[in-house]
C-alpha cells in the first residue's frame, strides 16, 4: 500500500539530462530523529520485534496520573453524571446487591484470572445495559463488552488477539468490512473494535510496561484499520483500573483506582464507554459514511464538493506519526470519474504545509510532481483539528508524570475486595466518599504530586514534552504505481529516471525532499516514467535554520550512511538514499505477480540502531566480498538490474568510499547510468 499520486509527463526527455549547476551549499541543520513502528520496510512484524520499538515510539511522550482525566475524556457525555448515579443506586438494591460498600463487587473473581473476569463484566455490563434502556430508551442498544480471550481479530495485516474492550454489539461499526450475515459464526474484526482493553491478574502488573505496552498495540491495530483521530482504552490489573487515551502526539492515563473501593467511579467508566458517540470514541467525522461508500467534502473555488473514496491505498501502520492515509478518490457527480489522491496526515505544526509547496512548484518550474488540486487544514466542530487542542482538550490542562518506573512503594498483591476505609499498603488512606466526588477525582486533590502514584516519577510541563500535530488534507490528480507493481525491470528504471529528475527540478526550486523510500517513487501508470511524492518531511533551502519539529520520521533503511550518523541533511544523502531504494528493490522483489520476499538478514535493518545499521552498510559498501554477496543475493527478477547497481556504486561511493564533499554533477552520472541500463534492458 502506497501514497498513489502521479503526474504523467507526455513529453519525452532528452536521454542525457544537462549538466547542472555547480553545488548548493548544505544549508539544513541536524534535527533530532525519532524512529517510528510506521517506518518498517518489508517486515514480517512478529510481536518480539515490535514490543521494543513501539515502546520507544511512545515513551517520550507518554503521560500517566494527569488529573481531571476523567473528567475530561467523559464530561461530554449527555446525562452521564445523572445517569451513573442511578444505577450506581440500583448496584446497591436488593437481597443480593451487585455492590456493597466497604466490600466491593460482588461475584467478582478473588484469582482475577482473564477468563473469570471476562465472564463477570459481561455479566454486569448485561444488567447495566438493561437499566439504561429503562432510564435512557434513546441510548444506544449496540455495545457490548467484548470477550476476546484466545481469539485472533481479523481485519489487521498480522494476527493479534485482545483480552477485552467495547464493540459493536451488532457486529458491524461505520467502518467495518466484514459482510458476513452470521454474527454468531463470523470472527471479530478490528474494525469493530471502539474501546481497546488489557486484563492482569495481579495489581503490581498496573505499574509495569507489559500492560500499557499490550494496549497499546491494540490501540495501533485500530488507528492501522479504522478511520481514527484517537483510541481510548483501558487496563484492569487486579481490581485496580487505569485508563488511556492514543493519539499522533502520544498516550496519557488516568491515575490507577481500585474498583471495589471506588464503585461509582466505575460504573461511571463502563457507562461512559457505552454511551459515547462514535466521534467521542475517536472516530474520524469528516470520512464520512460507511464502508465501501465513505466520503469527504471539501470547499473548493467557493463550491462544495464531495469525494468519494473509493479505495484505501496506504496507511502508516503506528500511533506517534503523521498517519499518512491515502486514498483514491473522484468527484461526486463527474461522470468519467477522473481519479484523484486523497491525502491524509498529521504533520507537526511547525513544519511548512506540503500543500503549500505542491501548489507553489509548478510555478517555480518544477516537473516530474503530482499535479496540485487542493489542500486545507482540517476542522472538527469548526476548530483546526490538532492533537493537544481539538483532540486532547481538557486533558493538556494539567500534566501527570512522564514514565512508570520502578516502584519503590509495595502494591497491595491481592485482588479481592478492600475495605475502603483500611489503609491499603503503597497507598493514602481515604475515607468513605459521597458517590458525586468519587475517590479517583477526591484522591488527586489530596495527595500531592509527588505521591499520586505508586512509583517514582519526574514532573515536567506538557509542551516541553508533546508534539502538536495537526490534520492537514493534500489532494492531488493522476494515480500511479508502487514500483512493486512494475510490470517490468525496465519499468523500475523508469521510475527512477523520472524520480531523480523531479528531485533535481525540486532541489532547483529552492527544496529539498529529504525522505526518499520506496513509498515515495512512483511509476506513471503507462509506465514510461516516474515521479517523487510525499514532500511533508521537505525544507526549503533559504530556511537557516533547523526545522522546529523535534522528530524526522520516515523509512530508517533507506537513508544514507551520513545521515544515520548525524550528519546535516544534504541532497547527496538524498541520491545516496535513491541507491538504496534500488538495493532493497533487487534483493525483495520477485516480479509483478509474487509476493515480496521476507530476507531476515534484511529485515533486521528495521530493528538496528542507527550507528549499527550506518556500519552495516558502510560493510556493504566497502568491502568488496560483501558487496558482490549481496549482489547475489538479488532475486532472479531483478538480476538484469545487477549491472546497474554495480555502475551506481562507482558514482555515488567514489573509490569504494563514502562521499564527504557535495557534487552536482552526480545527478547527470546517475541519470546517465540509469538511461544506459533501460537501454539495455527489454520493455
Amino acid at each position: 500500500v502506497f501514497d498513489l499520486v502521479a503526474l504523467t509527463r507526455p513529453s519525452p526527455r532528452p536521454i542525457t539530462p544537462p549538466l547542472s549547476r555547480p553545488s548548493f551549499p548544505s544549508s539544513f541543520q541536524q534535527t533530532l530523529w525519532r524512529f517510528t513502528t510506521g517506518g518498517f520496510e518489508g517486515s514480517s512484524e512478529f510481536r518480539k520485534q515490535v514490543d521494543s520499538p513501539l515502546k520507544n515510539e511512545l515513551l517520550p511522550s507518554l503521560q500517566i496520573d494527569v488529573p481531571d482525566f476523567v473528567d475530561a475524556v467523559f464530561g461530554c457525555v449527555e446525562r452521564l453524571e445523572e445517569l451513573t448515579n442511578t444505577i450506581f443506586d440500583l448496584c446497591q438494591e436488593g437481597d443480593t446487591p451487585l455492590y456493597t460498600e466497604g466490600s466491593g463487587w460482588a461475584q467478582w473473581p478473588s484469582s482475577a484470572k482473564e477468563e473469570r473476569v471476562l465472564i463477570w463484566l459481561q455479566e454486569l455490563m448485561g444488567h447495566l445495559t438493561v437499566w439504561v434502556g429503562e432510564h435512557s430508551p434513546c441510548a444506544t442498544d449496540s455495545r457490548q463488552i467484548y470477550r476476546g480471550s484466545g481469539i485472533y481479530l481479523d481485519g489487521a495485516p498480522i494476527r493479534r488477539k485482545m483480552d477485552v474492550g467495547f464493540t459493536a454489539g451488532n457486529g458491524q461499526s461505520r467502518t467495518d468490512s466484514n459482510t458476513d450475515k452470521e454474527s454468531d459464526t463470523r470472527k471479530p474484526n478490528w474494525s469493530e473494535i471502539l474501546v481497546t482493553g488489557e486484563l492482569k491478574s495481579n495489581v503490581d502488573q498496573d505499574g509495569q510496561s507489559s500492560a500499557w505496552i499490550d494496549l497499546s498495540t491494540y490501540a495501533r491495530e485500530v488507528f492501522y484499520v479504522q478511520d481514527r483521530r484517537f483510541v481510548l482504552g483501558f487496563t484492569l490489573c487486579g481490581s485496580r483500573m487505569r485508563l488511556w487515551h492514543f493519539d499522533r502526539s502520544g498516550a496519557s492515563g488516568s491515575s490507577s483506582f481500585d474498583i471495589h473501593q471506588d464503585g461509582f467511579a466505575f460504573i461511571r467508566v463502563m457507562l461512559g464507554y457505552y454511551l459515547m458517540t462514535e466521534e467521542q470514541l475517536g472516530l474520524d467525522p469528516t470520512v464520512q459514511g460507511p464502508e465501501k461508500k465513505r466520503f469527504v467534502e471539501i470547499t473548493r473555488d467557493g463550491q462544495v464538493e464531495r469525494l468519494i473514496l473509493t479505495a484505501n491505498i496506504r496507511k502508516q501502520w503506528a500511533i506517534v506519526s503523521r498517519a499518512t492515509t491515502c486514498w483514491r478518490a473522484y468527484r461526486d457527480m463527474d461522470e468519467t470519474k477522473k481519479p484523484l489522491i486523497v491525502k491524509d496526515s498529521w504533520q507537526d505544526e511547525e513544519r511548512p504545509e506540503e500543500g503549500l509547496l505542491i501548489q507553489e512548484a509548478p510555478n517555480g518550474g518544477v516537473e516530474n510532481i503530482a499535479r496540485y488540486y487542493y489542500h486545507e487544514t482540517v476542522h472538527v466542530n469548526r476548530e483546526i483539528d490538532d492533537t493537544l487542542g481539538n483532540v486532547r482538550r481538557g486533558l493538556m490542562k494539567a500534566c501527570g508524570r512522564t514514565t512508570f518506573r520502578q516502584r519503590s512503594l509495595k502494591m497491595p498483591g491481592a485482588s479481592a475486595p478492600e475495605s475502603q476505609g483500611q489503609a491499603v499498603a503503597g497507598q493514602m488512606q481515604i475515607p468513605p466518599l459521597s458517590r458525586k466526588r468519587s475517590a479517583i477525582s477526591a484522591q488527586l486533590e489530596l495527595q500531592s504530586p509527588a505521591t499520586r502514584s505508586h512509583s517514582s516519577f519526574q514532573s515536567q510541563e506538557p509542551e516541553k514534552l508533546l508534539d502538536n500535530r495537526v490534520h492537514r488534507r493534500v489532494i492531488t490528480q493522476d494515480p500511479g504505481k508502487s514500483l512493486y507493481e512494475a510490470s517490468s525491470p525496465r519499468a523500475i528504471i523508469n521510475a527512477f529516471l523520472g524520480a531523480i529528475h523531479g528531485h533535481e527540478s525540486l532541489l532547483k526550486f529552492g527544496a529539498l525532499h529529504r525522505d526518499i523510500s520506496i513509498g515515495n517513487i512512483l511509476l506513471t501508470e503507462n509506465e514510461d516514467d516516474g515521479f517523487p511524492i510525499d514532500f511533508d518531511l521537505s525544507k526549503k533551502i533559504s530556511d537557516d535554520h533547523a526545522s522546529g519539529a523535534p522528530n524526522k520520521t520516515g523509512t530508517k533503511v533507506f537513508m544514507a550512511i551520513g545521515a544515520l550518523c548525524g550528519e546535516p541533511h544534504s541532497f547527496m544523502h538524498d541520491l545516496e538514499s535513491f541507491f538504496w531504494v534500488l538495493f532493497w528493490i533487487c534483493i525483495h522483489d520477485d516480479g509483478r505477480d509474487a509476493k515480496r520476499r521476507i530476507v531476515p538478514e534484511y529485515e533486521d535493518w528495521n530493528y538496528l540502531s542507527t550507528q549499527k545499521l550506518a556500519d552495516l552498510k558502510r560493510g556493504i559498501i566497502t568491502e568488496e566480498e560483501r558487496f558482490n554477496q549481496a549482489i547475489a543475493d538479488f532475486t532472479p527478477y531483478c538480476v538484469p538490474l545487477s549491472f546497474c547497481i554495480q555502475e551506481l556504486r562507482k558514482y555515488i561511493f567514489p573509490n569504494g568510499r563514502r562521499w564527504f564533499g557535495e557534487n552536482m554533477q552526480l545527478y547527470s552520472q546517475i541519470l546517465g547510468v540509469l538511461e544506459k541500463a533501460r537501454g539495455n534492458l527489454k520493455s
